[in-house]
């Protein structure tokens, strides 16, 4: 059996929260310790669609996804070079679609540059596959995305590199010595003293209430993504409608999604949201019809109440962070929710407006 191990910050979670947070302490000199019972990229952070970019991002979440958008630049130049591992990330063209009246007012309404609206012709132009019952879209020129499950590697790798040590083990309790002290129990191996814990287990983050007297009300919404094998569309842009898309990924398959499920810890894929996905696939783009389904995945995102994630310390355990709470934003949110809980530890404090993302909101 190891012997009890003693980082200053022990975070618990290996998604993409938790592995950008050891990333960024890490990088600051601060001893952590990493502790992840699944194999790397297993859950939503891996699995995820890896759209990045603040233009879809509404109201408090804003400032954060601008953060991220700027991170995730650094980390597809860093990761690359020092991990060797590409996660593919790119810039390209893409465009919400409008099929009527109702559809194009709300687009207009989150895009304040009106010169950015194209009419049909103009779409049509740019990706001739795209549905001919649009009266038009949102014109973006650099959306961007990642392969995630190659973005958690490289993060993985680089964190391992710099002195972070990883325990594959699962965390069955938490044990609060003082202001300064906490003991982790793990289910198989020996157990971690630190100074403080990141919780960032996504939507498993509400064990913690059952470890510790705080109210955590995360639950997960489940969603599913078809992969599709369709030569010859989608080669110049990504399109999204109604919360649905459909982008030719590096991989060279056709990502679409996406589905919004109540259906607790269930990760199965169903035979009834691959038809829903379909649908709204081919109303974008009729002629995935004819496309061969390669692969269907499910993974669960972390919800809160109100829809907003959760960061920083707790009033009444200032020695307990969380960074859980992304939902469908949780690629493009999630190197900024690291960098703020690294920026809380190191300064306590941050150039995000935390108003919104306090853990005590719930109490």
């Amino acid at each position: 059996m190891l012997n009890t191990l003693k980082p200053d910050i022990a975070i618990i979670g290996g998604g993409i929260v938790g592995i950008a947070t050891a990333y960024y302490l890490i990088e600051s000199g601060i001893n952590c310790t990493l502790i992840e019972k699944d194999p790397v990229g297993s859950h939503a952070s891996g699995l995820a669609y890896g759209s990045i970019g603040a233009s879809k991002v509404q109201g408090a979440n804003y400032p954060l996804a601008l953060k991220s958008v700027s991170l995730h630049k650094k980390l597809s130049e860093s990761l690359s070079t020092h991990t060797g591992i590409d996660i593919q990330y790119r810039e390209k063209e893409s465009i919400r679609l409008a099929f009527n009246e109702k559809e194009r007012e709300f687009l207009l309404s989150t895009d304040s540059n009106i010169s950015n609206w194209l009419e049909p012709s103009q779409i049509f132009s740019l990706e001739p596959s795209i549905s001919k019952q649009i009266i038009g879209g949102i014109h973006e020129t650099k959306a961007m995305d990642v392969n995630t499950y190659n973005l958690l590697s490289a993060l993985h790798n680089a964190i391992e590199t710099k002195g972070v040590q990883v325990i594959h083990d699962e965390v069955i309790g938490i044990n609060v010595n003082s202001n300064t002290s906490l003991t982790l129990k793990l289910k198989n191996s020996a157990k971690v003293m630190c100074n403080k814990v990141v919780i960032s287990m996504g939507p498993w983050s509400n064990k913690l209430s059952d470890w510790i007297n705080i109210k955590l009300p995360i639950i997960p919404l489940k969603g599913q993504i078809l992969r599709l094998s369709k030569p010859g569309i989608l080669e110049n842009c990504s399109v999204s409608w109604s919360g649905n898309y459909a982008n030719l990924k590096a991989d060279g398959l056709i990502w679409t999604g996406t589905t919004e499920e109540n259906e607790g810890y269930d990760e199965s894929t169903t035979t009834e949201s691959r038809d829903k996905i379909m649908l709204s696939a081919i109303k974008m783009i009729p002629e995935i019809k004819n496309a061969k389904i390669v692969k269907q995945t499910a993974c669960l995102r972390p919800m809160s109440p109100d829809n907003l994630p959760i960061i920083g310390s707790f009033t009444d355990y200032p020695q307990i962070y969380i960074g859980t709470g992304g939902l469908r934003s949780g690629i493009t949110l999630g190197p900024a929710i690291g960098k703020v809980i690294s920026e809380l530890i190191l300064q306590k404090s941050t150039d995000i407006d935390m108003t919104h993302f306090k853990p005590d909101r719930f109490e």
